[in-house]
């Protein structure tokens, strides 16, 4: 790989990371997704959520590693969420300020800090990159299902190709939830008038974001999307296999064309996992 300032980027990919991580956390739990990324020549960038939890805020330290939150001995936590949860519900949330912080980061290039994450400023090259893509977690999957849609309208960016879901979930917009004025941020058409794709990734064995609220969002999006399931639980799937198939289907969108550069004896395991991806 060559240096940084000799890569030849082709966009920026944004991160948001799950409940009661951080910049950080994602940044660790998806280490060999972003190092397949930067082999692709895309520049991954780690928004941190504006609401620092309190110790109120969190749930039992059993329920913090569902959510696959790295577990910490110090005094000093660094848990964020992108939205804070009334009465341990996302009824009655208010968006104003995640959707701030990232149209702070589109229109300035500034990012929340966090201690244990340095990235770099980004020079002026790196601020016109466009933006292609969107990878979110749980709750950063929810707050990236959510805006995406009107993605435009909102940041002014029209270059979003793609947006990777791991363990999203539908907001409820309806009447009795208090967040009916987000029910407009969904496409009414099943995503069919969308001009990107959306991949929806999620573990059989998840305890946290269960199938049917996978498959709520999938639903109203399904004229843009894919699905493709994991045989595990609440994280984002670190697997070799995992990774190629997910990092194929994205140079498929991008590029449309299958980016295999496998092993003759490799092939095969591969071609099995991408048969499992398409329609639900």
């Amino acid at each position: 790989m060559p240096p940084k300032n000799e890569i030849k980027f082709k966009g920026k990919i944004l991160f948001l990371h799950g409940y009661t991580q951080s910049s950080s956390v994602f940044y660790a739990k998806t280490s060999a997704l972003r190092k397949k990324l930067l082999k692709l020549n895309y520049k991954s960038v780690y928004l941190n959520g504006p609401t620092k939890l309190t110790p109120a805020d969190l749930p039992s330290t059993d329920s913090l590693s569902k959510f696959n939150t790295v577990i910490s001995d110090d005094e000093e936590t660094n848990y964020r969420s992108w939205w804070i949860k009334p009465h341990n519900t996302n009824d009655g949330i208010d968006l104003s300020e995640p959707l701030a912080e990232i149209k702070n980061y589109i229109d300035k290039g500034e990012i929340i800090p966090d201690n244990d994450l340095v990235q770099e400023t980004e020079s002026d090259e790196e601020r016109r990159l466009p933006i292609v893509g969107i990878i979110g977690f749980s709750q950063g999957a929810a707050l990236a299902g959510l805006l995406s849609h009107k993605f435009k309208d909102l940041f002014g960016v029209d270059s979003l190709k793609f947006v990777i879901l791991y363990s999203g979930f539908k907001i409820d917009t309806s009447e009795k939830s208090g967040n009916a004025k987000y029910k407009d941020y969904y496409p009414a058409d099943n995503g069919e008038s969308d001009q990107f794709k959306v991949l929806h990734i999620y573990g059989e064995l998840d305890t946290v974001v269960h199938e049917d609220r996978v498959l709520s969002l999938y639903e109203i999006t399904k004229d843009n999307s894919d699905i493709l399931k994991h045989p595990g639980g609440h994280f984002v799937p670190n697997s070799k296999l995992m990774v190629d198939q997910t990092t194929n289907w994205i140079v498929h969108i991008m590029e449309n064309k299958q980016e295999i550069s496998k092993p003759e004896d490799d092939l095969d395991s591969l071609m099995d996992m991408m048969d499992g991806l398409g329609k639900a």
